[in-house]
């Protein structure tokens, strides 16, 4: 991530140093045609643009760096081999859409807000194991959605008439709106009744999700009053969950079970475990919901 940084700022430094050596020949060019206007001649004036503009915009995030990684595995009968597999992706990959405002504050850059919301893509793993006496399959699912806000920079890197090259930093604040994890399990011994086990682990408070945004991309223009963009962006978050609520519905050996637990994640205190004085106590830890997107989206000028 820092060598993406220093990249964005160098291109930033270049495009100031091209900018510089345009604004001066179009100096030196106005000054010659100053001189050879006859007086009194009418001055051509371009038609105002406002500062203020509106953008949609979506993104799919495709990798997910420095988060927690997650695998299937299973077990064969003679306990010697484990097959595994790795996920390819963790919480923050998948969809994301937005809406924003902005102001352009100068010919280099641009201030604005974002909202968007994480949709994310599941994250689903299978865990199997045979002894020859039985067969026991767990199915885990993950979702993740998050609603942030993001405060935002934009610099102009290369600017054209018909397009300019940017990159954007931006500090984020999510809100998250659901983390849950459901497991459905199966006990199937080759003598006897099956047994199934579904628990969903739902965490019902969390800290905010605090990160930053780094963006590079290219803005277009489509007409007069519509530009579009297409873009790179880094999103790097974290959060803490505060309390996680497992509710399971077990049938075992033919008889139901029902339980809820509760656990509170505190950064000290004692470490509780009993399912008779709830809520239970834990150490709190951190979650990483980073990712690298792709998008797109149109602005709007007024």
């Amino acid at each position: 991530m820092n060598r993406f940084i220093m990249l964005l700022i160098g291109l930033l430094m270049h495009a100031v140093t091209i900018q510089a050596q345009s604004t001066l020949a179009s100096n030196s060019l106005n000054q010659s045609d100053r001189s050879a206007a006859p007086e009194g001649a009418p001055r051509k004036t371009k038609a105002a643009e406002s500062p203020l503009y509106v953008k949609v915009y979506g993104l799919y995030g495709l990798l997910t760096p420095g988060v927690q990684i997650n695998y299937s595995q299973s077990q064969s009968q003679t306990g010697i081999a484990f097959p595994f597999k790795t996920t390819n992706k963790g919480l923050g990959a998948g969809p994301r859409a937005g809406v924003g405002v902005g102001l352009i504050a100068s010919d280099f850059i641009n201030v604005g807000i974002d909202a968007d919301i994480l949709f994310g893509s599941p994250v689903k793993i299978t865990n199997s194991y045979s002894d020859g006496s039985y067969t026991y399959t767990n199915s885990s699912s993950t979702t993740l959605q998050v609603l942030s806000i993001i405060p935002n920079i934009t610099f102009k890197a290369l600017s054209r008439p018909a397009y300019y090259i940017y990159n954007r930093l931006g500090l984020v604040g999510g809100v998250v709106m659901d983390y849950t994890t459901v497991d459905n399990s199966l006990d199937l011994p080759n003598n006897g009744v099956s047994s199934t086990f579904s628990t969903t682990s739902k965490y019902t408070k969390n800290s905010l999700a605090l990160g930053y945004q780094a963006a590079l991309g290219i803005q277009f223009r489509l007409s007069q009053a519509i530009r579009g963009f297409v873009e790179v962006v880094a999103y790097n978050q974290s959060f803490k969950p505060k309390r996680l609520e497992v509710t399971s519905n077990n049938v075992v050996a033919g008889k139901p079970t029902n339980s809820v637990v509760i656990t509170d994640y505190k950064d000290d205190g004692t470490i509780v475990n009993s399912t008779t004085s709830q809520p239970n106590q834990a150490l709190s830890f951190n979650v990483a919901m980073n990712s690298v997107a792709v998008g797109a989206g149109l602005v709007f000028r007024f």
